[in-house]
């Protein structure tokens, strides 16, 4: 029963560590407030003018991320657009702003066995993003076979069927038949208003 106790008091504790960073890292981003509404062309000139170089960018529905970093600072920003328009400007996580070849995860390897790598897995609830270090094992998406994700608090295997299809299985749970896309380096599903995502 101690065991319990701590293993569970352990998980709770490594749980409100990650969201409270996920909550610091959506603090306004200092001195680029002003930027809100800009359209996005000239938006980006003034991050240039002010010393951010782009990093990398993402869709999800029908908004874009983009991440930059302040070249003397290497302070990291993720910018919201919507509408052709800057929404929000917040800080984020330095690990947000790897977006070089070199500091990229390795892509799975050909065939059933996609490979085994440390990457970035998250989910988006509500419109905040939660990102955590995962372990990903297995094929490549819509390859044959299965993705095994290796989240901090749980595991998700992906059984790959074609044409955009899966089956999820949570931990402890039946399989759910969802859909899937990929985007800019990205695989994504949507499972109850909740959007998982692996980079």
């Amino acid at each position: 029963m101690p065991h319990r106790i701590l293993g569970c008091s352990a998980v709770m504790l490594a749980a409100a560590l990650i969201f409270t960073q996920a909550a610091l890292a959506q603090d306004p981003a200092p001195g680029l407030q002003d930027l809100v509404g800009a359209r996005g062309s000239s938006g980006e000139q003034v991050l240039q003018q002010r010393g951010y170089k782009y990093v990398k960018g993402e869709k999800s529905g029908g908004d874009s991320y983009t991440n930059w970093r302040h070249a003397r600072s290497g302070q990291c920003i993720t910018v919201r657009t919507a509408q052709g328009r800057y929404q929000s400007l917040v800080t984020a996580p330095a690990f947000d702003c790897r977006g070089g070849a070199a500091e990229r995860a390795p892509a799975p390897g050909p065939g059933a066995s996609g490979g085994r790598f440390a990457t970035v897995c998250g989910v988006i609830v509500g419109g905040r993003h939660y990102r955590y270090k995962c372990r990903v094992e297995g094929a490549a998406p819509g390859g044959r076979g299965r993705t095994v994700l290796r989240y901090p608090d749980q595991t998700i295997t992906l059984n790959w069927r074609g044409g955009r299809r899966v089956n999820v299985t949570f931990e402890g749970m039946k399989p759910q038949p969802l859909t899937y896309n990929t985007a800019e380096g990205a695989t994504q599903f949507l499972f109850e208003d909740k959007t998982y995502f692996y980079v």
